[in-house]
């Protein structure tokens, strides 16, 4: 043993052993995701050498990258003869104005010098948009790669989308496209224990996963927008993704599973028992994250030979080798020490350690997993209130996240009865909306000291029937009966 302990090495030790990527970006957007799944699922990537050069005008300091010059440009274009004679330099800097704002909707462009790749995601819709792993895209690589290898069917179908490239971002970006691609074959799920050796809440996920991204598909296919249909892809991969960080512990450490609550009670915490127990859901799986984490240093230490006698003599950790040690650290890891004098095993201690471990790089690092869970759910419309920087989080979905909700769990031309919707969104997402004893049953075996009854689910059913309603997803029959069909009433 011996070695002080590095505590970035042990996050990274961790993550690449049981997790697959790295869930710290404290700015991880949707479009990081949607361009690692992208990538993933193509199977290459494009140099985009054209359209950088062309659309990146200028940082946020208005410097302009050597080679992006207007005057340079407008050369080359005229050479190229990929514009009219009579455009004006004036209305080249327009036109890439607009598609540097374009192709950086969900600001996910970052104009550095060199057009380097790593700070680069671009907002569009074809592979011809596709650059090599930018910050925060481990994650979508990692969806990428359990999509193409559990819903492969769903993963030909977004490749056969990207290839098509006509979209309006890609039919304005022609004159300039490139096909220069390069080979992305990396699985990052393959190697990791949870799925060489899957216990029943993996295959309950990887189960979800294969009905759900069928039914989507199918709906998909039903829709003529490329850029719609990806949206709503992204979000699927988005929601998959929060599941599968909610799992970890389940995964791993055999726990229960923690259902995602949905509010549409409309009201605040203070108001409504289910919006508090929503509220309560968020937390429960922001704790089963932190264990999950524990867990694992716990792992590493274990296998580094650290014991209960190393542990009570080893030095505070350390987050970056060149800085010493902050008082807070040293609280920490003394009091760490006070609690695990009292352990009778190695491994007992080793889990104090690792709960401390944890906290200590909440307080070190720049951003932990529930924070990157958390601005990653608000910024897609899965959590709620919207300030990012809000500590209570709840489960109320924005329109464009249910809509593939919904279209992930009922087929065209499908029926179904509010029972059998309840129970398709309990397989296929772990949701639970309300309406039934067997909800409740599940709410209170996860281990939640929920202060709801059954009456105010079924009011939460009934908010969530009213709005399917409204967006002519569902009507009520006139025996009262729901008939849930995403084609709207005859």
């Amino acid at each position: 043993m011996g070695e002080r302990i590095n505590l970035h090495s042990f996050r990274k030790e961790v993550d690449s052993t049981y997790v697959g990527f790295t869930p710290n970006g404290g700015s991880i957007k949707p479009v990081h995701v949607a361009s690692g799944v992208q990538r993933c699922i193509y199977g290459g990537f494009n140099t985009t050498m054209q359209i950088k050069k062309l659309a990146l005008v200028s940082d946020a300091k208005g410097n302009v990258s050597a080679g992006s010059e207007l005057e340079t440009i407008y050369s080359v274009l005229a050479e190229n003869e990929t514009i009219e004679d009579g455009i004006s330099e004036g209305s080249v800097e327009s036109m890439r104005n607009v598609m540097q704002r374009l192709l950086s909707a969900d600001k996910g462009v970052y104009v550095v010098k060199g057009l380097k790749d790593d700070m680069i995601s671009f907002t569009a819709g074809s592979k011809y948009f596709l650059t090599r792993t930018s910050i925060y895209e481990d994650t979508g690589e990692f969806i990428g790669g359990l999509i193409r290898s559990y819903c492969p069917e769903l993963a030909e179908y977004i490749k056969e989308l990207l290839d098509r490239a006509n979209d309006p971002i890609s039919l304005l970006f022609e004159p300039v496209l490139e096909s220069s691609m390069q080979v992305f074959e990396k699985n990052r799920h393959e190697d990791l224990p949870a799925f060489k050796s899957p216990n029943a809440a993996v295959e309950w996920y990887l189960k979800g996963l294969n009905e759900s991204g069928l039914c989507l598909m199918d709906n998909l296919k039903q829709h003529p927008n490329t850029l719609t249909q990806l949206r709503l892809f992204n979000f699927f991969c988005i929601f998959q993704l929060i599941r599968y960080m909610a799992l970890l512990e389940a995964f791993y450490c055999g726990k229960n599973i923690r259902p995602v609550l949905l509010d549409f009670s409309g009201m605040s915490p203070s108001q409504s028992s289910v919006a508090r127990a929503s509220e309560m859901a968020y937390t429960q799986m922001h704790k089963s994250i932190n264990r999950f984490y524990a867990w694992g240093y716990a792992q590493k230490l274990k296998e580094k030979d650290y014991s209960k006698e190393a542990l009570l003599e080893s030095e505070t950790p350390v987050y970056d080798e060149k800085k010493k040690a902050s008082v807070e650290l040293d609280t920490l890891w003394a009091l760490a020490k006070e609690r695990a004098s009292g352990c009778t095993t190695d491994d007992e201690v080793r889990i104090v350690f690792g709960e401390t471990m944890y906290d200590m790089l909440a307080l070190e690092a720049s951003s932990h997993p529930v924070n990157c869970l958390k601005i990653l759910g608000t910024s897609a419309g899965a959590l709620y209130p919207p300030d990012k920087m809000h500590p209570n989080k709840r489960f109320v979905l924005s329109q464009d996240i249910l809509e593939m909700i919904l279209r992930s769990t009922v087929s065209p031309d499908e029926i179904l009865s509010g029972s059998d919707m309840r129970n398709r969104l309990w397989e296929r997402f772990g949701i639970i909306v309300g309406g039934s004893t067997c909800e409740l049953e599940k709410l209170q075996n996860s281990g939640m000291l929920l202060q709801i009854d059954e009456d105010s689910l079924e009011r939460n059913f009934t908010s969530f029937a009213v709005l399917l309603e409204s967006m002519d997803f569902a009507e009520e029959m006139a025996d009262g009966i729901l008939q849930i069909r995403l084609g709207g009433s005859d």
